[in-house]
């Protein structure tokens, strides 16, 4: 199991950083590779538990980066993953509430409209109000093979940092420790209940962002009942009148809220936690996969990448330098130099071409170089903006990351937004 653990991870973060081919062309017989592949990691993930799910979760939404074959396979993983009984969901809603289910809920559909890797969801109607409500109820046993989950990817990253002692100084051991203390809150539906309604509470204002209501009396630990969302999943976009160019732009709207303003962010917004409301507003589902940025880091997140959008190459290498918690620079002016080179390469290339989570694995090659540890507090945010990322390039490609996310960035920082060069027609 530790071995079969190690390698589905060590493949899955190499699927996640492996650049994309130029074109989309692949011949017949690497498409069939990428779907085998693709096949592969499903089920490997399906097995090793909800931790390796999310993984693959991450690296379904890039498909500007990953072979076609591939992320189709993966997205398998977004909400369709095998269902358990409906004895078990029937014991945990009895236990977790304290009554029989029929005395809480009016109807409950036994067959779940959703099956993700913490929990499944039914359609129900509430007894006290008659409320169409979605009942998410946690999968058994959940909570050891997420412990279990967590023991093998932290000895994954302890090995590989003992192999590759450079991969120290992006603090990999940290960075998933992280990762796996917010999956762990992540089964705690008590904590997403409180999630939820701090959203509803940072968004109040905001008409085009919203969030399912709940109904607290009927949620614990292992259920969360909710309002059933009658929305448009991503797939089927197409067959309805929505403003697709508009969800892009309030979905990089709602992100770049989360990190630069309220530092509380939604980190699992792949499509399968997504809803569309006509003519263009987003639901999002799922809460309970979420980071906190201090103000200090939200100010250093937005400092740094305000100056990488603006070609300040002396300005990313010094806020990297600064907030590493140990940096053993022997040459600080090559350091500097190299970042800068990188930072006006990207400049030069222009906003339209800058792909912000490939260019951030270049940066870190920079800083392992160098000697220059990353701090491990980004984790969650980098998830928040390769799936903000994603979905602008899945849906919208015109639209750019770079240039959408820099009034945010300046808001933040209190500067104005710097003129942009005109984008070449």
């Amino acid at each position: 199991m530790l071995r079969a653990g190690a390698v589905g991870v060590g493949v899955t973060f190499a699927a996640l950083m492996r650049p994309a081919p130029d074109g989309r062309g692949q011949s017949v017989r690497g498409q069939r590779l990428s779907r085998a592949a693709g096949r592969g990691l499903v089920r490997l993930c399906t097995e090793l538990g909800a931790t390796f799910i999310k993984v693959g979760q991450v690296a379904s939404t890039r498909a500007d980066l990953l072979p076609p074959g591939l992320v189709a396979e993966l997205t398998t993983l977004q909400d369709r993953v095998p269902p358990f009984p409906f004895s078990d969901v029937r014991r945990c809603i009895e236990i977790e509430l304290g009554e029989p289910l029929e005395a809480i809920y009016q109807d409950f559909d036994p067959v779940p409209v959703a099956a993700a890797s913490v929990a499944q969801v039914h359609r129900a109607t509430l007894r006290a109000n008659g409320a169409d409500v979605a009942v998410k109820v946690r999968r058994p046993d959940i909570t050891e093979k997420v412990r279990l989950d967590r023991s093998i990817l932290l000895f994954v990253a302890r090995g590989f940092e003992r192999l590759v002692p450079t991969l120290r100084l992006v603090a990999l051991e940290s960075a998933i420790r992280t990762f796996c203390d917010a999956v762990e809150d992540q089964i705690d539906f008590e904590k997403e209940l409180a999630n939820n309604l701090r959203f509803t509470r940072d968004f109040a204002a905001d008409p085009d962002i919203e969030f399912p209501g709940v109904f607290p009396e009927a949620c614990a630990a292992g259920v969360l009942t909710m309002e059933f969302i009658e929305g448009i999943p991503e797939a089927e976009l197409e067959a309805h009148d929505i403003d697709v160019d508009r969800i892009v732009r309030c979905g990089l709207r709602g992100v770049c809220r989360m990190i630069f303003q309220h530092g509380f962010v939604h980190a699992d917004l792949h499509p399968g936690n997504l809803r569309f409301l006509a003519p263009g507003r987003i639901v999002a589902l799922d809460l309970g996969l979420v980071g906190e940025i201090d103000d200090h880091d939200r100010l250093a997140t937005a400092r740094l990448l305000f100056a990488l959008a603006t070609g300040d190459g002396p300005t990313v290498a010094k806020t990297f330098y600064d907030e590493s918690p140990n940096p053993q620079t022997r040459d600080y002016p090559q350091y500097e130099r190299e970042m800068s080179a990188f930072v006006e390469g990207v400049r030069v290339k222009g906003l339209a071409h800058l792909q912000v989570s490939a260019e951030i694995g270049r940066i870190f090659d920079i800083l392992r170089r160098h000697r220059v540890q990353a701090r491990a507090h980004m984790t969650l945010v980098n998830l928040a903006i390769m799936t903000a990322e994603g979905l602008s390039k899945r849906l919208a490609p015109d639209v750019v990351l770079a240039e959408e996310v820099l009034p945010y960035l300046a808001e933040a920082l209190g500067v104005a937004v710097p003129a942009l060069p005109a984008r070449a027609a």
